[in-house]
Order: structure tokens, then sequence, then C-alpha cells
């Protein structure tokens, strides 16, 4: 009930073999291995490092460790600024492996993590609503969540496509939402 068409904003129908929109008639693939690929048909043309193997290549995505040195200073932040609670559903911008969404599972809140790749770890696999998607059109209902969070992912942003981004959060949070940001820049 989350998702919608990141083309139209239209409501999707279909199962674990695929998904179309009622609205514009996009057919969209089957249900990959715990996550849903909804990137929109044509996407701003900006490229990201995240997306090739080689940066993948050393096993850093495949499992969450928990949350020390520098990872648990964000994620200390983001708990105490964004104040996750059972009820609240909260999105991860740029989700990468899906650990800060993995580390939050105790808040009790739904956690929805979206990022470009599909390098996600066994543990967000497992237990977080996963999405492949553009941040810049982001394939959710408006006013669909009560919180969303971005981390290390902004700086990677053209300044068109962090406006793109930040008016796409704008839009899925609820009136009154939070958004936390954290950027090493």
């Amino acid at each position: 009930a989350l998702v919608r068409c990141p083309d139209c904003r239209g409501e999707l129908a279909g199962g674990a073999e695929g998904l179309s929109c009622g609205r514009c008639g996009r057919q969209y693939g089957r249900v990959e291995e715990g996550y849903l690929v909804l990137q929109p048909g044509r996407a701003p043309g900006d490229a990201t490092k995240f997306l090739e193997e080689s940066f993948h290549a050393d096993g850093r995505d495949e499992s969450v460790s928990p949350p020390l040195l520098s990872a648990g200073v964000r994620f200390a932040m983001l708990r105490r600024m964004l104040a996750i609670e059972p009820g609240d559903t909260v999105l991860d911008l740029g989700c990468g492996s899906g650990r800060f969404a993995v580390w939050n599972l105790d808040s009790g809140a739904h956690l929805v993590g979206l990022d470009v790749g599909t390098f996600f770890a066994a543990e967000a696999l497992a237990r977080v609503d996963l999405v492949v998607g553009d941040l810049r059109r982001l394939p959710l209902g408006d006013a669909s969540v009560s919180k969303a969070y971005a981390i290390d992912v902004f700086e990677h942003l053209s300044p068109e496509s962090l406006a793109l981004t930040l008016r796409e959060a704008a839009r899925v949070l609820v009136p009154g939402g939070a958004l936390f940001v954290y950027t090493h820049l």
C-alpha cells in the first residue's frame, strides 16, 4: 500500500510475479529476492560509483556489523534527533546495505530502505522492506512516511539532484514529519 509508480504515482497492483500501475499501465518485473525494483522509466542522468561491482568487491555490504566508531556516532545522533517510535513509517533514503534500517528495527517502526543499487546485506533482505529506486522520483505515495533520514548520501548528489531529492522527501513526508540528514561535508 505504501509504494506507487515512480512515473505517475498511480497505485500498484499484483504480486510476486510482477506489479502494474493502475493509472499509466506500466509493468514492473517480478519481486526480486527480498526487494522491489521500482525505477522510473526515465531517470535524470547522474551516475554513481555505488552501482559498480568493483566498489563492493571487498564484501562490506554482505552483512551488518554493530554500530561502532563513526557509524555509531551517526546512529546515536539519528536516534536522538529523529526519535523513531512504534507506529512510525520510516524511510531510509539511500540505504546502501540497509544497516541503519536494521539497527533501527528495535524501535518498533516500519522501516523502508530505498537505494539505487542492490547491494543489500543479508539481515536487511530478511527483515527490512527494501526498494530499488531513484531518490529523485520516489516510488511512494504522498504523505506516506512519518520520518525519513539520509546518512552520508546527499554529498554524492549534484545540486540539481539534491533539490529534486529534497522536494521528493517533502512530498512523501506527512505534514509535521521529520527528516534527518547526516553528511560529512
